[in-house]
């Protein structure tokens, strides 16, 4: 009997492409059989998911085969609907400011770093140079965000 999959999952599409896959290609490519991907493609069988790796590799045979990606065509259709839920003027406004306050941790933490009497002068410790590199990160988190929130 077959089964209903979500038109949108990665199970439907995984569904929709093995009819079109060649065993030997996927099988030298991937180094996994068609009923892997058929188990991968049944949305409830838990212990076997379709990795990213794999993904990638289906979808070079379907464009060799001049059959598209379908699978990264799915994952964009998928992104594209939760950036549209991010995407808001709120979001965009509360991320800015966020964004602001990170440069300003960041600020506050390398002029405290660069402080004459701080632990090696003006040369930086390993613990200043560790907090500079937190306060980086954090920042370029808040960016990321704010990139998603204009896309």
């Amino acid at each position: 009997m077959t089964k209903i999959r979500n038109p949108l999952s990665i199970e439907n599409v995984l569904s929709n492409m093995i009819s079109k896959l060649n065993e030997d290609e996927v099988k030298n490519l991937t180094n996994k059989s068609i009923s892997h991907f058929r188990k991968c493609s049944d949305p409830d069988d838990k212990d076997h998911n379709l990795h990213l790796g794999d993904a990638i590799k289906l979808d070079i045979i379907m464009q060799r085969n001049s059959l598209g990606t379908p699978l990264m065509d799915n994952f964009q259709i998928m992104l594209d609907e939760e950036f549209k839920k991010v995407n808001s003027f709120e979001n965009l406004e509360n991320t800015l400011l966020k964004v602001g306050g990170r440069v300003g941790d960041l600020m506050d933490v390398v002029q405290e770093a660069m402080n004459p009497d701080s632990a090696l002068g003006k040369d930086l410790s390993k613990k200043e140079k560790d907090l500079i590199n937190k306060s980086i990160i954090e920042l370029e988190e808040k960016i990321a965000k704010l990139k998603i929130s204009i896309k």
